[in-house]
């Protein structure tokens, strides 16, 4: 993992946080037990770094929900 991934990681569960109104750590928790973080947003990153953060928070919100991870 490189320390743009880390960065990108961080704007995510950031963005994530604000627009679920949830704390940083459990849109960490969430990504990580889903498998979100390391079979989606790590293994994606060079392509998701390019979108808008509206569009990233949309769909990372839509796979949480598909792996069950949001009501």
């Amino acid at each position: 993992m490189t320390t743009e991934h880390l960065y990108f990681i961080t704007f995510c569960v950031g963005s994530l946080s604000e627009a679920l109104h949830k704390s940083a750590a459990q849109v960490y928790s969430a990504l990580r037990s889903s498998g979100v973080l390391n079979e989606y947003i790590i293994p994606c990153y060079d392509v998701l770094h390019t979108f808008s953060k509206e569009y990233i928070v949309q769909d990372l919100t839509e796979v949480l929900k598909e792996k069950g991870a949001l009501a």
